[in-house]
């Protein structure tokens, strides 16, 4: 019921030897100029009570992600209000999804932060508001294994 990616769509494997540039399992930033958090969007499944979660990439200000990281283990994070950002993860079963807007909010501090995308006639934002059936489960994971 959970589908990620790594890094976001923009990191290279060049940007390894890059000093201004750093990727961790949470967070990443490309060369000083792009920061990025890794966060969970769920999506609701109607016949489940888990839901489907595609852990994602957000790209956030660099005020709002500075304020993440000195945040990230301290429970005033769960305070801080929603931070906007933009989808930072190409999810290819879907028309594109780079650069929807979304908000980005810690429910904990042992969680990657929920992203929310804003509502639109997207199908990816469509589905996490209104919520998908396990058949569209099954269609979505034997696309991610199968292609």
């Amino acid at each position: 019921m959970d589908y990620g990616y790594d890094a976001p769509f923009y990191w290279s494997e060049a940007l390894k030897a890059d000093p201004h540039s750093y990727l961790s399992a949470d967070f990443c930033m490309i060369e000083k100029r792009d920061y990025f958090v890794r966060g969970l969007l769920e999506v609701p499944v109607l016949d489940s009570v888990r839901p489907f979660r595609w852990g994602v990439w957000v790209s956030l200000s660099k005020p709002n992600f500075d304020k993440m990281v000195s945040l990230w283990h301290d429970p005033k994070l769960v305070e801080e209000p929603s931070y906007f950002g933009w989808l930072s993860s190409s999810i290819e079963m879907y028309p594109p999804t780079l650069n929807l807007k979304t908000s980005a909010h810690s429910t904990s501090v042992h969680e990657r932060p929920q992203v929310i995308l804003e509502q639109s006639d997207h199908p990816l934002a469509v589905e996490q508001s209104k919520g998908i059936s396990v058949n569209r489960v099954r269609e979505i994971v034997e696309r991610a294994l199968h292609g």
